[in-house]
């Protein structure tokens, strides 16, 4: 009796060694930006999302099983990224804002450059509609 009490704690001491040593799951979002950093060519030009921060714009070096390397063309520097940490990753970047002296995404600019032109477009309109 006693040699099989002690062979059974011997298999659950062994059973939770292994589960505590097993990486955890990595997530499905996590999953598809390695997919999508995985299909990129070294010195591809992305733009990267991070789950907090701004958006930052530059070139591809590298990528391994935790994470990516791109070297930052605003900031001039290579940085780090563990796919966890990114939101989404864009092929390509957009303009350049020579104003800040940073590059910038075409289509948020767009959106803002509408709305402004709608609200000055409504003002006028309201002043000469005032006017009669």
């Amino acid at each position: 009796m006693l040699p099989r009490v002690v062979v059974f704690f011997m298999i659950a001491a062994l059973a939770l060694n292994l589960s505590a040593q097993q990486a955890p799951g990595v997530s499905k979002k996590a999953e598809s930006i390695k997919r999508k950093v995985d299909s990129l060519p070294p010195h591809a030009h992305i733009s990267v999302i991070p789950m907090q921060g701004h958006e930052q714009f530059g070139e591809f070096l590298s990528n391994d099983r935790d994470g990516f390397t791109f070297h930052d063309v605003d900031r001039k520097i290579d940085v780090i990224f563990r796919y966890v940490d990114v939101r989404k990753v864009k092929s390509g970047y957009g303009g350049y804002n020579s104003i800040s002296g940073r590059h910038t995404d075409r289509t948020k600019a767009f959106v803002i450059a509408a709305v402004t032109v709608g609200v000055l477009g409504a003002l006028i309109g309201a002043v000469a509609a005032a006017k009669d």
